[in-house]
């Protein structure tokens, strides 16, 4: 999502709230920070979605998987540093330690250096074996899904699904299959994103989608986010 097309979104931010406002209820609370942040993150979900259509998958997931190769070559250089080889451990505690002594301090205690040390090292393996699980998993998703996806042309199912999550987190209620403040929504959800559809073809694109297992799912669940509590 560019800085371009980020800003043209926040222009259509207010017309967004105002429909679900409407939908909410007046007696509702003033929308806060978090249905700003939700509707972002659809829109950067389908920013993603459209790059990947453009870009042959395999060309997405070789970088993913030399990135994970990376990290494992470096998590295991660090284990062998720290765990196998006593001299290198040794001599690359002492040159940490230079970068933490301070020349005017007298007193040096080893034994908090030490534990500064092994900790920073752990955290460090921990971080470097968790995004290597990260960019593998990142990896096989993306060949869990080849292809540009089905759908009405720029709806496809799997972005309505996640409106319709994002729209009944906010409002409370289902998204409506037909003319209604859920169709207006996506619409103008679309326009938001500089794309225009007709009324007609964005129910046709609900109705498909409604029939899918998918529909009624917990909101951002497809990125194995945790839904936040309801800001109602």
């Amino acid at each position: 999502m560019t800085r371009d097309s980020e800003d043209a979104f926040e222009r259509h931010m207010a017309v967004l709230l105002a429909i679900l406002e409407e939908v909410r209820g007046r007696t509702a609370k003033p929308h806060g920070p978090d249905s700003r942040s939700i509707l972002k993150l659809c829109a950067l979900s389908y920013y993603m979605d459209e790059r990947r259509t453009r870009v042959p998958t395999a060309d997405l997931i070789k970088p993913l998987l030399d990135l994970r190769n990376a990290l494992r070559e470096a998590h295991s250089t660090l284990d062998g540093v720290i765990k196998g080889n006593h001299f290198l451990h040794l001599n690359l505690f002492s040159a940490w330690c230079d970068e933490q002594i301070d020349p005017d301090l007298q007193d040096v205690i080893e034994d908090q250096l030490d534990a500064a040390f092994h900790k920073l090292a752990a955290d460090v393996d921990a971080g470097l074996a968790a995004l290597e699980t990260a960019a593998f998993r990142a990896a096989g998703n993306l060949r869990k899904r080849p292809g540009r996806p089905s759908g009405t042309g720029i709806l496809p199912p799997g972005f309505i699904i996640e409106l319709e999550s994002a729209y009944r987190y906010i409002t409370g209620k289902p998204g409506g299959a037909g003319p209604g403040p859920f169709a207006r929504f996506v619409r103008k959800f679309l326009e938001a994103l500089g794309r225009t559809i007709t009324e007609d073809s964005v129910i046709e694109a609900i109705k498909a989608a409604k029939k899918r297992k998918e529909w009624g799912r917990p909101l951002f669940s497809r990125t194995g986010g945790k839904t936040p509590s309801n800001p109602r």
